[in-house]
C-alpha cells in the first residue's frame, strides 16, 4: 500500500525521533559509567546537559503514581518490560501517535502525562529505569478455559509472541509475560473495535488491529487466561483472599 505525502512525513519523523531517543540511551549509559567512576570534571570541561537527579526522581514518582500496584484505579504495572518496546509506546504517545482520541480515555491520559517528557533523554532514562526494575506479581482477574486458551495462542499467537510469550523484536512483537491479566484483555479490546492501532505511522498496533478484528470475547478471555497462568507475572493473592474470614469448619 503507497503511502500518502503527510504519511510519509510522519514516518520520517518518528524514525527521526527514534534515533535520537537511541543515542540518548547511550549517552546515559556512558554518563552512569562515568559517574560511578567518579571521574573529575574540569571547570573548562563542558559536560553533558544532564537533567537534575531530583527531576528524574520526580518524573519516576509521577509514573509510579499509576504504574505500580498500590492503586485500585491506575495503568498497568510496567516493572521489567523490555526497553526497546516501553521506549517505543513512549515515543508514540508524546508524538500522538498514541493517546490523542478522548474515546480512549487511558491513552488519553497518558498522551498527556507522556507530553510532559522534556526531552529524549528524559524519555530514554523512564524507559531504562522501568525495564531494569524487577518484575510484580499480579492478582489473577480473568477466568477462562486453559485448554482453549493454549490451543488458540499456539494457533494464532506463537508465531510472533513466542511459544512461552517471550516476544520477538524483529516483527514488532513485544515479550506477553509481564502483562497483567485485566489489562491484557483490555487491549485486545481496544484492537479489536479500532480504539488502538488505528494510526497509520503505528504499524504494529495496525497489526494487531487486523488479527483481532473477528476474535470473540471467550476466545479472548480464554487465551489472556492461560497467557498470565502459563508465563505471566507471578500470582498476587488479592486483600479479599488474605483478610476474608476463613470458612468455619462446623458442620452447622
Amino acid at each position: 500500500m503507497r503511502l500518502s505525502l503527510e504519511e510519509k512525513k510522519v514516518k520520517g519523523k518518528m524514525n527521526y525521533v527514534r534515533l535520537r531517543i537511541f543515542l540518548s540511551f547511550y549517552i546515559l549509559l556512558i554518563s552512569l559509567i562515568f559517574q560511578s567512576c567518579n571521574l573529575d570534571v574540569k571547570n573548562n570541561d563542558k559536560p553533558l546537559p544532564l537533567a537534575k537527579k531530583e527531576n528524574l526522581d520526580s518524573l519516576i514518582s509521577e509514573c509510579l503514581v499509576c504504574h505500580s500496584n498500590k492503586e485500585a484505579q491506575r495503568g498497568p504495572v510496567i516493572h521489567g518490560m523490555e526497553r526497546w518496546y516501553l521506549i517505543d509506546q513512549l515515543e508514540k504517545f508524546k508524538s500522538g501517535v498514541r493517546g490523542k482520541r478522548p474515546s480512549n480515555r487511558s491513552e488519553y491520559l497518558m498522551g498527556v502525562g507522556a507530553r510532559k517528557i522534556e526531552n529524549d533523554y528524559q524519555l530514554a532514562f523512564l524507559a531504562n529505569w522501568f525495564a531494569e526494575q524487577n518484575p510484580l506479581p499480579a492478582i489473577r482477574t480473568v477466568q477462562g478455559n486453559i485448554e482453549e486458551g493454549k490451543e488458540f495462542y499456539l494457533q494464532r499467537c506463537s508465531s510472533c509472541h513466542g511459544e512461552n510469550g517471550q516476544g520477538n523484536r524483529l516483527v514488532n512483537a513485544p515479550s506477553l509475560q509481564r502483562l497483567e491479566g485485566w489489562y491484557f484483555l483490555e487491549q485486545m479490546r481496544k484492537f479489536r473495535t479500532g480504539e488502538r492501532g488505528y494510526h497509520p505511522s503505528d504499524l504494529g498496533g495496525q497489526a494487531m488491529a487486523a488479527a483481532s478484528k473477528e476474535i470473540s470475547d471467550r476466545n479472548l478471555k480464554n487465551v489472556v487466561a492461560y497467557s498470565v497462568s502459563t508465563f505471566g507475572p507471578k500470582e498476587e493473592i488479592s486483600n479479599r483472599e488474605k483478610y476474608s474470614p476463613k470458612k468455619s469448619k462446623k458442620p452447622f
